[in-house]
């Protein structure tokens, strides 16, 4: 498990195995706001320094997001696409639902209420 501290935001990494695939959890606990939001997307590459890109974004806490938390989210699908991966994300609160209908996400993004049902939702 990683941890990695910001201003506001703490961002987990867990490596669960899924089916036979190691997965990385990644848990968004905080906000994303103007001033934390350089730092984050100048280390957001931390997420995938053990080469792993099966991905679960857990954005139950996530209790904020600005438009650049949302490139930032947008910049991990797109890394996770490019490395031929698998990204779902799950746990979202009232407004992340909004803030993520609102974003033009990958057909290949599905999103879960929860984390654990993109976990067994894993194919």
């Amino acid at each position: 498990m990683a941890k990695f501290e910001f201003p506001s935001l703490v961002i987990e990494t867990t490596s669960i195995e899924i089916k036979g695939e190691v997965v990385q959890l990644v848990s968004f606990v905080g906000q994303i706001t103007n001033t934390n939001a350089y730092e984050i997307n100048r280390n957001i590459t931390s997420v995938f320094e053990d080469g792993i890109y099966q991905i679960i974004l857990d954005l139950k806490k996530l209790e904020y997001i600005n438009s650049i938390g949302v490139a930032t989210l947008i910049g991990i699908i797109k890394t996770v696409e490019t490395q031929k991966g698998k990204i779902k994300i799950g746990g979202l609160n009232h407004f992340l639902e909004n803030v993520i209908q609102l974003m033009d996400l990958p057909k290949k993004v599905q999103i879960y209420h929860t984390k654990e049902e993109a976990i067994l939702n894993w194919t």
